[in-house]
């Protein structure tokens, strides 16, 4: 890993900051030649970029890479570059009859130096996404990588090589990214655990940086008795699976209607049996990032089986980090495995007697980024979206909500705030500056300054009388 020292890290920020003030607004053609440039090289280091996954976690799932952590980056592009210059656009608003003749508008500017810290689990789409849609809305990007992922960063850096006019890659460990979250940013974009996510947004505050918090928690599912039970065991099954666990969005925990509680575990063991299950010498399934994630995970599956849950295991051990699907029933929260974001191949599973006490119980915990509900009751998709706090809500899906270009990424309370992806992420990484223009006003300022009362009474008939 190449480890920038924190004058390196200051001098950067300061030529990057010098740059967004001598080009404040690049015009669009130029932000679109930029994302297009980008694409390609991605495009070009593909296989590199599998084989340094691959690397860096022990075995990663060319899938894992390819599909979860590739793919979205080259839709991103496509999406923005399709709607760029819309978003652009500038919002023509009314004064109001009292400021005629004036005119008011929002132009939409970039905020300068955008910070963007981005995380080991999914190391190319959380780091490439927020820098391009940055990119897109005119800024400038200093972008920190995660120390954990050595291989991939490498091919990062080679991807924005000779776009340091633009963008820059920091890597470092704990130190470099305290100094990282110092800098002055316009904004500053974290993706990471919520202890983590504090001791951020205090660094920021310091330099009154606004952030965007892109944090985890425990994201619960609801399973109710009229659910397609065999959709809803397949569908959380991909969500747990999907690079081990290892994504801040993946279902945590099951809460599941008494009734069919014992045909949603046995269809989960078999789709696992039919569809999933691995073999000897296939890599389809992603390794545990590092031995201090893995033996956390053995740690809360022993912790259950101390205090009476019931483990069941869906295949033997194996080397290489890949710890297989765990399920675990009779669990309650003086257990780790319930109160921790598990972030792994472990899945506990409760009984619930209806909604009502599946809304109670989530409620306890902190707001998740994600929550997951399988029914085919409209009243109850209603009652959930109306009641239930949550970053997202996905209805008979898990976790591909993530990817859906058109709707923001972000969570609420403990799991997070500010959204980006998108239009919505445009905007987070844009300032829309409000624009007054008036022309011939002396008289008005004039009457304003003087307090005139042949101002005065007719505004307030005009405006303040009872209608």
């Amino acid at each position: 890993m190449i480890e920038d020292n924190t004058s390196t890290l200051i001098a950067t920020f300061t030529q990057l900051k010098s740059r967004f003030n001598q080009d404040p607004y690049p015009a669009l053609e130029k932000r679109l030649r930029l994302l297009t440039e980008i694409k390609s090289r991605m495009l070009q280091r593909q296989d590199q970029l599998v084989e340094a996954a691959d690397q860096d976690f022990g075995t990663r799932s060319r899938f894992d890479t390819v599909i979860a952590d590739i793919m979205p980056c080259i839709n991103s592009i496509d999406y923005i570059a399709k709607h760029l210059r819309k978003w652009s656009k500038v919002q023509h608003r009314s004064p109001g009859a009292q400021w005629l003749p004036s005119k008011a508008k929002i132009e939409i500017v970039p905020k300068g130096v955008v910070g963007v810290i981005a995380p080991w689990n999914y190391p190319i789409q959380l780091a490439i996404v927020p820098v391009i849609t940055a990119l897109a809305a005119g800024n400038k990007v200093m972008l920190k990588l995660s120390e954990f992922t050595p291989k991939v960063n490498a091919v990062i850096r080679a991807i924005f090589k000779g776009l340091n006019n633009e963008v820059c890659v920091i890597e470092g460990g704990p130190d470099i990214a305290a100094t990282f979250t110092e800098q002055p940013f316009d904004h500053l974009l974290f993706t990471g655990s919520t202890a983590v996510g504090k001791k951020v947004m205090a660094a920021a505050a310091k330099n009154l940086t606004p952030v965007t918090l892109e944090l985890g928690g425990k994201s619960p599912v609801i399973v109710l008795d009229d659910a397609d039970i065999s959709a809803a065991a397949m569908s959380v099954l991909m969500g747990k699976l999907s690079n081990s666990g290892q994504i801040c969005v993946a279902p945590d925990y099951v809460l599941v209607h008494e009734e069919k509680y014992d045909a949603f575990i046995a269809e989960l063991k078999q789709h696992y049996e039919k569809t999933y299950k691995t073999k000897v010498g296939v890599k389809n399934q992603t390794s545990i990032i590092n031995d201090r994630q893995f033996q956390r995970l053995n740690d809360i599956i022993i912790d259950a089986k101390s205090k009476g849950a019931d483990v069941w295991q869906a295949e033997p051990a194996r080397d290489n980090r890949q710890l297989p699907l765990h399920i675990i029933t009779q669990v309650n929260k003086s257990m780790r495995v319930m109160q921790e974001e598990l972030f792994g191949t472990i899945l506990p599973i409760l009984k619930i007697s209806n909604l009502n006490d599946a809304i109670s119980y989530i409620r306890e915990d902190t707001t998740p980024l994600a929550s997951y509900l399988f029914t085919q009751s409209q009243v109850s998709m209603n009652k959930v979206s109306k009641e239930l706090a949550t970053g997202t809500l996905a209805i008979n899906e898990t976790i591909v909500h993530v990817v859906v270009e058109s709707l923001p990424f972000g969570g609420l309370g403990h799991s997070g705030m500010g959204q980006y992806h998108g239009e919505e992420g445009f905007y987070t990484f844009s300032h829309k500056k409000p624009i007054l223009q008036s022309n011939n006003t002396k008289w008005r300022n004039k009457m304003l300054l003087s307090h005139s009362k042949l101002l005065t009474k007719p505004l307030e008939w005009l405006f303040l009388r009872k209608k």
